[in-house]
């Protein structure tokens, strides 16, 4: 939380160090929390300092997780950088029970069915979708772009009455006829213009999220697995992946014969 003055934060209640949220000058006096101190040294924006003394190997605590630990003693107020920390992380432990799953009774549904599609394994689909999977999340806004891109161009956005009646009334302008402008009507139905090229595809899903960058590979291979067309419910999607982790985009002509199939 913020304090009052907006100009230092505390990430998580467990953290040793604060974050400078504007430049901090040398000798200026702090406060969090009802305890006040002094800053030791210029803290420029965005950097953090220790809200507590910290001796040699003493953990660096932020995220409420361990982030690195001091190389030499830090005090009070006093910034928290390379200089003077070095790497460490929380320990961490590979799954150690297995998950035991009890399927339900699904008797009384044996005789239901749904539109969906037979594969060669003894699995089902329901639909045929490409994901576009951001593996950091600096790239949602690229995707974002790509999607807004791949709709409009593949047929997939739904027409805006809003838009269009923009359109119009620009049109009447260009005409000459002012006059009508006026009592122009809303229509709030729009044809569709575009049509859909590829008929087996049902549409676009983007799989934003803000789970933070620096995954390692062991992320990537997990984002993957779960991206199968058995756990998407897709019959038989296509999967590009962008991001500076280990896998990158799908991208050139196999996006097109994948179309086709």
């Amino acid at each position: 939380m913020a304090s009052k003055a907006t100009r230092i934060l505390k990430i998580h209640p467990a953290d040793n160090v604060l974050v400078a949220l504007t430049d901090l000058r040398s000798g200026e006096k702090i406060s969090w929390n009802g305890v006040s101190f002094v800053v030791k040294g210029q803290v420029p924006a965005k950097h953090k300092f220790a809200d507590r003394k910290l001796s040699p190997n003493d953990d660096v605590i932020m995220y409420g997780i361990i982030v690195g630990k001091a190389m030499t003693t830090i005090d009070t107020g006093e910034v928290v950088g390379v200089h003077n920390t070095k790497h460490k992380a929380s320990p961490f432990t590979s799954k150690s029970t297995a998950y035991h799953w009890t399927p339900p009774d699904v008797e009384r549904r044996k005789t239901k069915t749904f539109l969906g599609y037979h594969r060669k394994d003894g699995q089902v689909g329901i639909a045929n979708y490409w994901l576009l999977i951001p593996l950091v999340f600096c790239e949602n806004r690229n995707i974002d772009v790509v999607r807004q891109a791949f709709e409009e161009g593949l047929g997939f956005d739904r027409p805006d009455a809003y838009k269009q009646y923009v359109h119009d009334l620009v049109d009447l302008y260009r005409e000459g006829n002012t006059a009508a402008i006026s009592t122009h009507p809303f229509r709030e139905t729009v044809a569709k213009h575009q049509t859909r090229p590829f008929k087996n595809i049902d549409g676009l899903k983007m799989l934003l999220h803000e789970g933070g960058c620096g995954g390692t590979r062991q992320d990537a291979d997990t984002l993957c697995a779960h991206s199968t067309p058995a756990l998407s419910g897709s019959r038989s999607s296509r999967y590009s992946y962008c991001g500076c982790s280990r896998n990158h985009w799908c991208a050139g002509s196999c996006w097109w014969r994948r179309c086709q199939i």
